[in-house]
């Protein structure tokens, strides 16, 4: 019987504006109604998840920064794991030999040791061009430039980050050139205890060996008492994978996913629209017994 539905974002459960549209928000008000839990299992910082959630009204547990953090429905922290301080300056240090820029993510929120104005040229220049590689109906206006500069806590420079009350749940880069991020993650693994993982082939998403979604996954079944075959997962990207490879859950591919994913889900939502959880939900409530995807 299926108790636990868990969902990715980006790419599976937004829209193209980052939005949870209206025929999803009301497919899990009904998961909800019928006492099957919803949780949303992202790369995403908390704040960011929790104002997505707030716009669509819905209240749910999160697993963050691809599990490095988790909280239940009252948004209390069940878990953390942090990227070791001497490891973040080692995998800045290879930043910087091979022109990347870290975009950091501590307990307290998005960091930047660039200045605003450096922060703004990289989105703009960076970030967007190498996400729409990926989604080219990607839409960032200049209000979400503007609000996501103004959300970000900046640090004045490498010394006194690693001199504050930060800790380090994640760091990220994007390149609007791919092959470039084979290189930089070969010279990771001089650093040990990474996780390293990607939401599309323009970026790369570096947590703790200890943060990852299956992980975190099942550290929050576990505090509820979940089994894995009542779970249903659903993803489409590289971050999804430990998720969706879990033994004995219920797994789906988003009709957009990668071949990766594709081949290692037993499930495929039948189209490309920014509804499939819609569709997916009407599957579990036709029969949670008996759970499959017509």
């Amino acid at each position: 019987m299926i108790r636990l539905v868990a969902s990715d974002l980006d790419g599976t459960l937004l829209d193209s504006y980052r939005r949870i549209t209206e025929e999803n928000r009301e497919a899990i008000a009904r998961l909800q109604e019928n006492d099957i839990e919803f949780i949303i299992n992202t790369g995403r910082e908390y704040q960011n998840v929790l104002d997505i959630a707030a716009e669509a009204n819905l209240k749910c547990g999160m697993i963050c920064s691809n599990g490095a953090s988790g909280y239940d429905e009252n948004g209390n922290l069940l878990f953390q794991h942090f990227i070791p301080m001497e490891h973040v300056k080692e995998i800045i240090r290879i930043f910087h030999q091979l022109d990347f820029t870290p975009n950091l993510f501590s307990q307290f929120g998005r960091l930047s040791i660039l200045s605003e104005e450096k922060l703004r040229e990289y989105t703009k220049n960076v970030m967007i061009p190498a996400m729409q590689l990926s989604h080219p109906n990607f839409v960032y206006t200049e209000n979400d430039l503007n609000d996501l500069v103004k959300r970000v806590i900046y640090i004045d420079g490498e010394d006194a980050l690693y001199q504050s009350d930060h800790k380090i749940l994640k760091i990220t880069t994007h390149s609007p050139k791919p092959e470039r991020l084979a290189e930089l993650r070969e010279a990771l693994k001089e650093v040990p205890d990474l996780a390293i993982a990607n939401t599309s082939i323009a970026d790369i998403e570096i947590t703790s060996v200890h943060a990852q979604k299956g992980i975190g996954l099942m550290d929050y079944a576990k505090t509820k008492g979940y089994q894995p075959d009542e779970i249903v997962a659903v993803g489409d990207s590289g971050n999804d994978y430990s998720m969706l490879s879990l033994p004995g859950i219920h797994s789906v591919a988003m009709a957009n996913a990668t071949e990766e994913i594709q081949n290692i889900c037993v499930y495929r939502t039948r189209d490309n629209s920014n509804d499939g959880i819609a569709y997916m939900i009407r599957c579990i409530l036709a029969d949670r017994n008996n759970f499959e995807l017509r």
